[in-house]
């Protein structure tokens, strides 16, 4: 299947992390994917996995609602018609039509839907959701424990003051790798 998440707006410049991923990934794995806002990246994600013939769950959470930073204006993914009428989830599953069997949307907040999960249950889970300090140390304190041993947590945006105190100060600065804005952690 042909990649499609560049018709889809957003920020999205992970497109190794996730072909890496989804590369070193075994038959029969679970992925989360918290975050999505349109779909640029889980489009990228699924096609990969598709791409791979191999069987793996993908799940996406979001309220899809908008994070503080997307409700801004001038952000480039801005849509106020969207925004108002509360028309995102149906904008993202609009989005995600060609690969809509592939994925498993979750319209929760990222606490609500971590308790869905049981503890050392997903191979692979990838924070992109809000980006303040709280919301970061909150995410990785729900989500870490549902990563099986062997598995990876990883997420966007280190760089950002919020992001990388919160990553430094759960994991220390020598056991999180980082790629372009992603940090990533070997469980």
């Amino acid at each position: 299947m042909e990649h499609f998440y560049k018709n889809i707006p957003g920020y999205f410049d992970y497109e190794d992390v996730y072909t890496e991923i989804v590369q070193s990934a075994k038959d029969g794995q679970h992925f989360v994917e918290i975050g999505a806002w349109y779909g640029q990246s889980t489009s990228y994600l699924a096609v990969e996995v598709i791409n791979s013939k191999k069987n793996i769950k993908l799940d996406i959470v979001d309220t899809w609602k908008g994070s503080e930073q997307m409700l801004d204006p001038s952000n480039a993914a801005y849509d106020e018609t969207l925004v108002k009428n509360g028309t995102i989830f149906p904008q993202f599953i609009q989005n995600m039509q060609p690969i809509i069997n592939f994925i498993n949307p979750i319209e929760k907040d990222s606490v609500t839907a971590s308790m869905l999960y049981k503890d050392s249950s997903l191979d692979f889970v990838f924070i992109d959701a809000e980006h303040k300090y709280e919301f970061i140390i909150q995410d990785i304190k729900h989500w870490l424990p549902k990563v099986k041993p062997g598995g990876i947590i990883a997420g966007h945006d280190y760089g950002w003051d919020g992001v990388t105190r919160a990553i430094n100060e759960i994991f220390g600065k020598d056991r999180y790798g980082t790629k372009g804005q992603c940090w990533i952690v070997s469980i």
